[in-house]
């Protein structure tokens, strides 16, 4: 069952980020982002956490950054691609939080980190990263060079996608109203039998993890904490939904406010949650009375 899901997600989540994840649902899905210029080559303004940094458009090579900008990792045996072909290397591997460009997120994303020095030197200003072909294509972003704009342009929803998702959000107000309930049994039932939590503070594999989880952490607080989810980008592909999302859990003595990216499948006409991935933004704690 554990690798049928597995291969479940990696099918997904390559078909979403190919697609274009995260894709907003907005009146003009068109967006234009100007671009600057190293010589002939474009560069774009990639926000990397809060800190906006400069990264070289590059559509033959894979994506990279500069070791001097990110100073953190390990070292790993890596296969960097240009447009002369695919070399193996030995680079540091650095973990972002988060990466973004317009309304486009990623979470969790991991890239080879190499000196680019010499290239930031002849740019004649910081060069942060390589902007490559792989995370183009997972962000859908197309480079016109002519108008010197990166294009974030997404299809609009057909009619049975947006009924997917409407449904599904239906579902998820539902499990919100468990938490908040602390009904433990019910909330449990939300999440599929392999469901895997990512949070700061730890992992959490199946639905008993979870569960108890959720019931030792929060339902045991008095007065109990509330839990508000905000949907922010959606996108349908069969009976699954792919969502980002803004979270916040208030009490008198918590506060945590934070994003997500979240994986759910319908089936036999109940929706389960496969995967919830967080990453917390501001939490405080105040002492008890």
């Amino acid at each position: 069952m554990q690798s049928r899901t597995n291969a479940l997600w990696l099918a997904v989540a390559s078909c979403l980020l190919l697609c274009g994840a995260p894709l907003a649902r907005a009146q003009n899905p068109t967006i234009e982002i100007p671009l600057e210029r190293c010589d002939r080559l474009p560069i774009v303004i990639i926000k990397v956490g809060e800190a906006n940094m400069r990264f070289l458009v590059d559509t033959a090579a894979t994506s990279m950054l500069n070791a001097k900008s990110f100073p953190t990792g390990h070292s790993k045996d890596v296969r960097i691609a240009s447009w002369n072909g695919t070399t193996s290397a030995s680079a540091r591997e650095v973990s972002l939080a988060e990466l973004s460009l317009g309304n486009r997120r990623l979470l969790s994303v991991k890239l080879p980190a190499i000196d680019l020095s010499a290239i930031a030197k002849a740019c004649g200003g910081p060069i942060d990263g390589i902007f490559g072909v792989d995370l183009l294509e997972q962000m859908n972003v197309t480079i016109d060079l002519k108008r010197s704009v990166a294009r974030l342009g997404v299809p609009p929803m057909n009619s049975n996608e947006l009924s997917l998702i409407a449904e599904m959000d239906k579902a998820m107000q539902d499990c919100s109203d468990a938490f908040n309930e602390a009904n433990a049994e019910k909330l449990g039932q939300c999440f599929d039998a392999d469901f895997v939590m990512s949070t700061p503070e730890g992992e959490y594999r199946s639905r008993e993890q979870a569960t108890e989880h959720f019931r030792s952490r929060f339902f045991a607080l008095d007065p109990r904490v509330h839990l508000s989810m905000t949907m922010n980008d959606q996108q349908a592909v069969g009976d699954v939904v792919w969502t980002s999302y803004d979270y916040s859990l208030e009490s008198p003595a918590l506060h945590i406010t934070g994003r997500g990216m979240m994986l759910c499948r319908r089936s036999e006409n109940r929706w389960y949650i496969l995967s919830m991935h967080e990453t917390a933004s501001e939490t405080r704690t105040s002492p008890a009375r």
